[in-house]
Order: C-alpha cells, then sequence, then structure tokens
C-alpha cells in the first residue's frame, strides 16, 4: 500500500519541484516540459489510481505497470528535452549598442 502511493506521489512531487529548475529550457522546450510533463505525471498518475481502486486485483496490477510506464515516459521525456536544449544552439540576446 505505501509503496503504491509512493509510486503515485513521487511522480507528481519530482514535477513539481523542477518547475522552477526548468527555466533553463529554452522558452518554447519549457512550455512543452509543462504541458507534456503535466500531462504524462498527472493524468497518468489518475489512470493508475481508477486501475487501482475501480478494477479490483489485476487492476492493481495493471497500476503498477502502468505507473512505472508513467515514470519511464516521464523520465525520457526530460531526458530528452534536456538533450534537445543543449543540441540547439540559442540565439544570444546582445543589448549592447542597441
Amino acid at each position: 500500500m505505501l509503496i503504491g502511493l509512493l509510486m503515485i506521489l513521487i511522480p507528481a512531487a519530482v514535477f513539481l519541484f523542477t518547475l522552477p529548475l526548468s527555466k533553463r529550457l529554452k522558452p518554447g522546450l519549457r512550455k512543452v516540459y509543462v504541458v507534456l510533463g503535466g500531462i504524462v505525471v498527472f493524468l497518468g498518475s489518475a489512470v493508475s489510481v481508477y486501475f487501482a481502486a475501480f478494477t479490483g486485483d489485476q487492476g492493481g496490477i495493471a497500476a503498477f505497470y502502468f505507473q512505472i510506464l508513467v515514470i519511464v515516459v516521464y523520465a525520457a521525456l526530460t531526458l530528452s528535452l534536456i538533450i534537445i536544449n543543449w543540441i540547439i544552439p540559442g540565439r544570444e540576446v546582445d543589448n549592447v549598442g542597441d
């Protein structure tokens, strides 16, 4: 019970904790992170809770594996956005002389 609860709450806590850190991403990538990350974490956790609460023993097993999928997708999304942010050259703002 406790492990299941932690699996559902930890991704949301990590997402909320990393929101201030996402300011290091380029503006477009930050918007993608906030929208897609939020959808994956909160909607995915809600689906896992639904499986666990309303579909019996098999649903509990499905919720466990679905939440692992949510964690993997969120980690892949975060890692890919960090790599894209690092690869894409940014425009450096130079206000001197303007």
